[in-house]
């Protein structure tokens, strides 16, 4: 399947109609921009921090990086 910047894609995480604003060199990996709030990730475990407190901010426009497919 070709994908091309500005195409439409599903987002990833809520399944409604985002933009692709990147695509890799080989064509197996795509950056899918979606205009609802989603939450941010939360920080991976540190091994100097006693706990992971996930976050509480909502980011609009955020970009996922997902296979092409």
């Amino acid at each position: 399947m070709m994908v091309n910047v500005g195409d439409s894609r599903k987002c990833p995480e809520c399944k409604t109609l985002g933009c692709v604003v990147w695509v890799s060199f080989d064509k197996k990996t795509m950056g899918v921009q979606c205009s609802r709030s989603h939450r941010e990730a939360t920080r991976p475990a540190s091994q100097f921090g006693a706990t992971v407190v996930p976050s509480t901010k909502n980011r609009k426009n955020v970009v996922f990086l997902t296979a092409v497919g």
